[in-house]
């Protein structure tokens, strides 16, 4: 089963090198670059998330879930692929498109590692999306329905169906489209609806809010229209990303079940997947660059680091030490 799904991409890749090799080296750097951003951000988040107090531990632990997926899509996924694209490369220039020798255990594992960390995070972005919608909805009800323990089950759960969907992706090659549009319009349906609810929720309490000052003005009450008022818009943004990053692949998805082999369908789904994978970049900034501890524990940790490795701070050191 692996070498019929390898042989199909193989059959794939070949026909876009022979067309479109320079719009697969133009990927090849997109991955390679990409891969370095989303390793080196998730990294720090990480990190800071460890050290953040003020984040709730429920929405810590989706949170550094959707990290450590994120980090291994950069670390594994993305790398992988662009060394992937680059070999490939290499061998076409020679004028040879036969990639024979990266069956089946190359393109497998690549693969494999792609699907299990992008699942992951997919599935860990929609459960965010419900997170937030039950904080709003439940009020004083969520600490007691949304325990700790729970959350925990939710995150294996959904690492554990990602491995499924895994082995199912590389066993049965030729019905894995209908599978991962499957996941995909669950999640997006899932996330809108949760982030219309969060949004329209939002603006009614700001519209209560300016009720009341009209009423009598006060400076906490307009902070607090100021506070929803950019919940509402941030709520928008988390929702766009993710949409512009997995709905293109789902129409691409969609497109290639009735011309599998198209070249024009099967450059524009390379196009997709690099979005898809793009999401585990910008995933760092949309969910944990909005709070104010995250980032200056990620300020001061880059500030030290940039300090700790400059001949400046090397010298004031060493001047330090003699004054001492």
């Amino acid at each position: 089963m692996a070498l019929q799904f390898c042989g199909q991409k193989l059959k794939e890749y070949q026909i876009i090198f022979h067309l479109h090799e320079n719009a697969i080296m133009t990927f090849c750097v997109l991955h390679l670059i990409f891969s370095l951003l989303a390793t080196l951000g998730n990294l720090i988040v990480i990190r800071a998330l460890w050290k953040a107090s003020s984040i709730p531990d429920n929405l810590k632990m989706l949170f550094l879930s959707l990290a450590f997926s994120d980090f291994g899509v950069g670390l594994f996924g993305q790398l992988t692929l662009g060394v992937t694209f680059a070999v490939m490369l290499q061998t076409a220039a020679n004028g040879n498109f036969n990639f024979d020798y990266l069956c089946p255990t190359v393109l497998t594992v690549c693969y494999a590692l792609i699907y299990l960390l992008t699942c992951a995070s997919f599935l860990t972005i929609t459960a965010i999306a419900v997170d937030r919608l039950l904080a709003v909805s439940l009020h004083l009800r969520y600490q007691e329905l949304v325990t700790s323990k729970r959350v925990i089950i939710t995150i294996v759960s959904l690492w554990f169906s990602s491995g499924v969907a895994t082995c199912i992706f590389s066993v049965i090659p030729n019905h894995n489209g209908i599978l991962v549009a499957t996941i995909e319009i669950v999640g997006l349906l899932l996330t809108t609806a949760a982030y219309i609810r969060v949004y329209k929720t939002v603006i009614h309490h700001q519209n209560q809010i300016q009720c009341q000052l009209h009423n009598q003005l006060q400076n906490s009450q307009e902070m607090e229209v100021i506070r929803q008022r950019k919940s509402a818009l941030g709520t928008l943004f988390v929702y766009a990303v993710f949409v512009a990053c997995f709905l293109p692949n789902l129409c691409c998805i969609m497109l290639l079940a009735f011309g599998r082999f198209r070249v024009s369908f099967l450059l524009v789904n390379q196009a997709s997947a690099f979005l898809v994978l793009l999401n585990s970049s910008l995933n760092p900034i949309v969910y944990c660059w909005r709070y104010r501890e995250i980032r200056e524990i990620v300020k001061t940790s880059v500030k030290k680091l940039f300090a700790s490795e400059s001949p400046s701070g090397e010298l004031s050191s060493r001047v330090a030490l003699r004054m001492e």
